[in-house]
Order: structure tokens, then C-alpha cells, then sequence
């Protein structure tokens, strides 16, 4: 198990955070895959980390991506993909999903149309604990 620590010092050098007052502890790591599709209808599924002393209120979970687009974002949908998101499902379980559902305007009738868009770059999902 990997143990990590920090240090933070003031203007005059004066440690007001140290590796005493507490420690991060990283208790899982998974490689969550790249994924470029869509389908029509609704998704609700999601892939299932149980993740042996995890708690929410001493541990929380990053989401990194493994790659990253060499240019800068615009901040709308441009077709490089984005990471995954997370949600607890409470005890020792937390649920990543890699997909959107959306709705839009068919163009007849007033009609709408369900579809889900999954578009995540390979990214690095840790879950660590603060002791």
C-alpha cells in the first residue's frame, strides 16, 4: 500500500500543514478504458469499483486522464474525449460512469429522441484515504 505525505510552509517558512498532521493512504487504482460510441435509448448501467475501506467521509476519489489533447479546449464538445465520473453507492462501493444520456429535438412533430454518447479518454481512477 502506498503512503504519501506533504508539507506546506507560510511566507517565513513556518510549517502551518505538515506530514504529522495527516497522511494519504491510496487504497485503489484502476485503468478505466477509452471509449468512443453511441447508441439510441437510455443507459443506467455502470462499472462497479468495491474498494475495501473506502468511506466518504475520510476518503475521496480522483479521476485522471492517461492522455490529453495537444491543443487548447474549447469548452463545448469537439469530439476529443472527456473522463469518466463517479458516484458513491454508499458502504465500500462507488459506480464510475463512461457515458451521457441526452435528449434532442427530432425536427418533427415536437418529437424527442433518447440517446446516450459515451466518449472518455483512458483515465486513472484512485480512491485514497486520509488518516
Amino acid at each position: 500500500m502506498s503512503i504519501y505525505g506533504m508539507s506546506v510552509r507560510d511566507a517565513n517558512e513556518v510549517e502551518t500543514l505538515g506530514m504529522s498532521d495527516f497522511t494519504l493512504s491510496k487504497l485503489a487504482q484502476v485503468i478505466i478504458p477509452a471509449s468512443n460510441s453511441t447508441g439510441q435509448g437510455l443507459r443506467s448501467d455502470y462499472i462497479e469499483l468495491d474498494v475495501p475501506g473506502y468511506d466518504p467521509a475520510t476518503c475521496f476519489v480522483t479521476i485522471v486522464p492517461r492522455v490529453y489533447a495537444q491543443y487548447e479546449q474549447p469548452g463545448y464538445f469537439d469530439g476529443w474525449g472527456c473522463v469518466p465520473v463517479y458516484r458513491d453507492l454508499g458502504g465500500t462501493k462507488i459506480a464510475i460512469y463512461t457515458y451521457t444520456n441526452r435528449r434532442f429535438a427530432t425536427g418533427v412533430g415536437g418529437n424527442y429522441r433518447d440517446e446516450w454518447i459515451s466518449s472518455v479518454v483512458e483515465s486513472v481512477v484512485e480512491v485514497v484515504r486520509v488518516m
